[in-house]
């Protein structure tokens, strides 16, 4: 990878240390841009994903079971089910500007308080179609990060039950992925994995940013983040 590279994953590094996410999400689009095919991207990114997830996971210790349950038996089938149609069909796939119509939407709900009012509707009526469209979504572009950091900002205003839901989810995720691309594509490459000490110290470091923020500043700038990217996909 060349510096400009290195600086990418570094930055995002910390800003997924912090919120959860951020690597995917971000680093996706902009290493597309850089003229790397789909499958390299998940290749240099998950790595650095999954470490991340991992030591957030173990460190917050949030004891949601119900969300982890229907994550595994809703989000991971559907995520497989897109992993499969992903590896014929990717190139005659465009669902970017969905994904970014949810991020949105979602969003401005969460940042104007409104899920309050909706929260029995999401909760009881959406949530199990909501973790089916995440595994399709993440799957087929690997940014379903920002609408599982939207279902995780619905169940909770804890930060640490946000993260802890997040990082789950993430860590989930990108371990079936590295798998898939392991066994089923030509894409996985060991040279990258020299610099997975970068996601480590960025965790670390970034953690007194993370304790200082309170738990309302934390949703309200996660929520924000995501309906900007959101506009930024679908222009």
């Amino acid at each position: 990878m060349s510096i400009f590279e290195i600086v990418i994953i570094t930055v995002l590094s910390v800003f997924q240390s912090i919120f959860g996410v951020g690597l995917l999400i971000v680093g996706t689009p902009i290493f597309l841009q850089l003229g790397y095919d789909f499958y390299s991207v998940l290749n240099i990114l998950l790595p650095f994903s999954i470490i991340i997830s991992f030591l957030q996971f173990v460190t917050d210790k949030s004891k949601n079971f119900h969300f982890k349950k229907n994550f595994l038996t809703i989000a991971v089938p559907f995520l497989i089910i897109s992993l499969l149609i992903l590896k014929s069909f990717y190139e005659d796939i465009d669902i970017h500007a969905i994904v970014a119509l949810v991020m949105i939407i979602f969003s401005i709900i969460n940042i104007l308080i409104l899920k309050h009012y909706l929260k029995f509707r999401i909760n009881k009526l959406f949530m199990k179609l909501s973790l089916g469209a995440l595994g399709l979504l993440h799957g087929f572009t690997n940014m379903g990060g920002s609408m599982l950091a939207l279902i995780s900002s619905n169940i909770s205003n804890e930060k640490v039950e946000i993260r802890s839901n997040i990082s789950f989810g993430y860590l989930i995720f990108g371990s079936i992925q590295i798998l898939f691309i392991i066994f089923y594509t030509d894409s996985f490459v060991l040279g990258n994995y020299v610099y997975l000490a970068i996601p480590i110290l960025a965790f670390f470091i970034s953690q007194k940013l993370y304790n200082a923020a309170s738990s309302i500043i934390f949703s309200v700038l996660l929520n924000i983040f995501v309906l900007i990217y959101g506009v930024y996909i679908l222009i």
